[in-house]
């Protein structure tokens, strides 16, 4: 038995704590409910309304966007005659290169941006991708060929020190997902699999700084899909597969730094969809489509996408405004951050989400494909009822006041009695000085912050 005490003036506080089976698992600041919503850019095609940090006119219809770690985010843009990048942060930006676009688009709808650079696939059958600054100077051009001899780059995926991942074809008959990049001028792929190898299909790729690398594959024998993660060392780790308990997965998976991989997942026993974190031998269901909120088969439209403190971020449709709305989830809490007529605030004063297109395609709120970083900052693109589309990023707002483990707004008894029942059941919270252990130090952690209380 470990007992602890904290004087307080108000009360005498003595925490009991029987014996622990200590362990780790996933760490995790609890998603809150509050959070501020900033407006980064927007288009606008319309001559009476003009565009935010992009020039007139401009058009970011169904563009992936991309955030990185300091909150910085990236989209391509259609700029009337050409086309371009985005990248800003805080609320300041502009196009950082551009190009013209004749016929088939220069670049693809995908990107990446990490640690100043920004991946971008090239939009033809047969051309490879650019590595650029965040000031818009390109650094390297991947051509197709190398010594894997690749060509027509899909899902490229970057790290943090500028190597590139993507699959590749190779001569129209075999697939393969290749590591790219330049060391002193020198350029080396790195294969990681390809279709020889024991899969008829490879779908795209995502890659960590850790060099794990994880996709949605299509076995030759075995299960009709199977979701794998690839090690540097070249061994390779099933994190989910059809034939038992679910019988299939959206296209595109997502990967964290931790390891950890998010997938949507249609089960065998109800065909109900849901979203999952995982890792090899390990399984955390975030959402699925019996939440009230949720149209089940609209989880299978978009993936979803993950941080290391195990939060993932989905788009699906919300069934009280029939339209793409926006969740993010640890397992434990699920808040809604992004839905239709939601109100937010932009360089034209306060507008509301969505827009109604009519019949065939309805109201819409979201417009591409979200990211999410280790802050926890969300990036998304969104219709606005002005009929503009604007990329906003999300910042959550944590409870300052660590000793309000409850997050009631008081520091008391019952924030003693969450705090014991977190501890003891190893929840994430109550991980307190967030080091993936549960013992003495989070308790004294808490007992210091009890004692000081709040302002």
């Amino acid at each position: 038995m470990i007992r602890f005490c904290s004087r307080t003036p108000s009360m005498m506080v003595t925490l009991s704590i029987g014996a622990l089976s200590l362990g780790q698992s996933l760490v995790a600041a609890q998603v809150p409910a509050d959070w501020s919503i900033e407006l980064q850019c927007r288009s606008s095609l319309e001559p009476g309304i003009p565009a935010f940090n992009l020039p007139f006119p401009s058009s970011l219809s169904s563009q992936y966007v991309s955030i990185g770690e300091d909150g910085g985010v990236a989209i391509r843009a259609f700029l009337g005659g050409s086309e371009g990048v985005f990248y800003g942060k805080d609320g300041a930006g502009g196009v950082i290169f551009s190009a013209p676009s004749p016929g088939d688009p220069i670049w693809s709808t995908t990107l990446d941006v990490r640690n100043g650079r920004i991946a971008i696939e090239q939009g033809g059958f047969d051309d490879g991708a650019q590595l650029y600054d965040i000031s818009g100077n390109l650094i390297q051009n991947f051509a197709p060929g190398g010594s894997q001899g690749v060509s027509g780059f899909s899902g490229v995926t970057l790290t943090s020190d500028g190597a590139i991942c993507y699959r590749g074809d190779f001569g129209f008959t075999t697939d393969k997902v290749v590591i790219d990049e330049y060391n002193a001028a020198v350029r080396t792929q790195t294969l990681v699999t390809d279709t020889n190898s024991g899969y008829t299909f490879l779908f795209a790729p995502e890659i960590n700084d850790a060099r794990q690398v994880a996709m949605n594959t299509i076995p030759t024998t075995g299960p009709t899909r199977r979701i794998v993660r690839f090690e540097p060392n070249g061994s390779a780790s099933t994190i989910a597969e059809t034939g038992g308990f679910y019988n299939s997965f959206v296209n595109s998976v997502a990967i964290a730094q931790d390891g950890n991989v998010a997938y949507s997942a249609r089960r065998s026993s109800d065909s109900i969809w849901q979203i999952n974190l995982g890792s090899a031998g390990f399984s955390q269901m975030i959402a699925d489509g019996n939440n009230p909120d949720i149209n089940n088969s609209s989880i299978a439209n978009f993936p979803p996408v993950l941080n290391s403190n195990g939060w993932v971020a989905l788009r699906a449709t919300d069934i009280a405004h029939n339209s793409t709305a926006l969740w993010v989830g640890d397992g434990n809490d699920l808040i809604k951050l992004v839905e239709y007529d939601q109100v937010v605030d932009t360089d034209l004063g306060p507008i509301a989400l969505g827009f109604d297109f009519g019949p065939g395609t309805g109201k819409q709120t979201l417009s591409g494909v979200i990211d999410i970083n280790d802050n926890g900052q969300v990036a998304f693109s969104a219709f606005l009822q002005n009929g503009t589309v604007g990329v906003f990023v999300a910042t959550p707002i944590i409870n300052t006041c660590g000793a309000d483990y409850n997050q009631d707004g008081s520091v008391d008894f019952f924030d003693v009695s969450a705090f014991i029942s977190g501890f003891v059941s190893l929840d994430h919270q109550a991980d307190y000085n967030a080091d993936g252990f549960w013992n003495f130090f989070d308790v004294s952690a808490f007992i210091s912050a009890f004692s000081l209380g709040c302002p």
